[in-house]
């Protein structure tokens, strides 16, 4: 079984103890929360966090498209 990750405030030593549980597993990542404090914490997927930077890349591909088309179609002055 994997290692779950620690209760945050245990670690910032807010919480007597960590006593950490899955609650909900999603497509986009697991739910975890502590039994002493009630603490809830979210950790992405690996999957979804590669999607993330794939669809944060294509709109920066996209804006810079449109930038360029932009400087591309203004008017050139000539003196």
């Amino acid at each position: 079984m994997p290692e779950l990750p620690p209760c945050p405030n245990f670690t910032e030593g807010r919480c007597p103890q960590s006593a950490v549980y899955i609650a909900k597993e999603t497509d986009e990542g697991f739910l975890f929360v502590c039994r002493t404090c009630d603490c809830r914490n979210f950790w992405p997927k690996e999957k979804a966090e590669g999607s993330g930077r794939y669809e944060a890349a294509l709109k920066h591909r996209a804006a810079r498209a449109a930038q360029e088309r932009h400087e591309s179609l203004k008017r050139t002055y000539s003196r």
